[in-house]
């Protein structure tokens, strides 16, 4: 069953501006939950970010949540 990965950023202040959260799917699907939940840990310890604010979620092809880091840190994956 292919699995999609969700990557949400969280708001930021831009030059005293508020932006908006940012979400968006990594490209690829994953073959596994443990595969995209690997994949999200690397993304996100790739975007230079405070890891622990950037969620992951992922989805399954029905499009429900299999996996998420809203209750632990990407950086405890």
């Amino acid at each position: 069953m292919p699995y999609t990965v969700e990557i949400t950023i969280p708001p930021a202040v831009v030059d005293n501006e508020a932006q908006a959260a940012r979400m968006y799917q990594l490209p690829e699907p994953f073959g596994t939950v443990a595969e995209a939940h690997e994949a999200a840990v690397t993304h996100i310890e790739g975007l230079g970010l405070d890891p622990a604010r950037v969620l992951y979620t992922v989805f399954d092809r029905e499009g429900f949540t299999v996996a998420s880091n809203a209750e632990q840190p990407a950086e405890a994956g």
